[in-house]
């Protein structure tokens, strides 16, 4: 419980969400007929794993980045932060061309996998926050206007 605290707040919610989608979506392709879309079990299940992995480590990278940026001037902050935003994203489109030139996995499961349990784990964060203020016992603080300067 003290390790979980050590890490940033917001990467673990985001990444608690990113475990919850992904095995929800590995779930769905032991119910859904996946054969008549042309999709093998196999298949289905090893994608979306890989993209649960990649969404994991993109998020930390994603976190390492801002952290980085946030200690510099705005000039080299932008640097950073979108050099962290290139890295990223040539890192998914090597892994797709891998994945599409080894015959491996089906790039198109990794892809919209990567995308959808990203976004759905972004989108659920304030859940996952309310999920571990209950765990640690906390509550956030009630915001106060601040004063108007003249």
């Amino acid at each position: 419980m003290k390790k979980l605290r050590e890490i940033n707040r917001t990467l673990l919610e985001i990444q608690t969400g990113v475990v919850f989608w992904t095995t929800v979506a590995l779930l769905t392709g032991v119910v859904l007929p996946l054969s008549s879309w042309g999709v093998s079990r196999v298949d289905w299940m090893l994608g979306l794993a890989v993209a649960g992995i990649c969404v994991m480590i993109s998020m930390a990278h994603m976190l390492r980045c801002l952290e980085r940026g946030l200690d510099l001037d705005e000039e080299s902050a932008t640097k950073v932060i979108y050099r962290g935003y290139i890295i990223r994203y040539v890192s998914l489109c090597v892994l797709l061309i891998v994945t599409a030139v080894a015959d491996v996995l089906n790039p198109v499961i990794v892809c919209l996998g990567y995308l959808l349990i990203m976004k759905v784990a972004v989108y659920s964060q304030p859940f996952t926050h309310k999920l571990y203020n209950k765990l640690f016992h906390e509550t956030d603080p009630i915001p106060e206007p601040l004063e108007e300067e003249l």
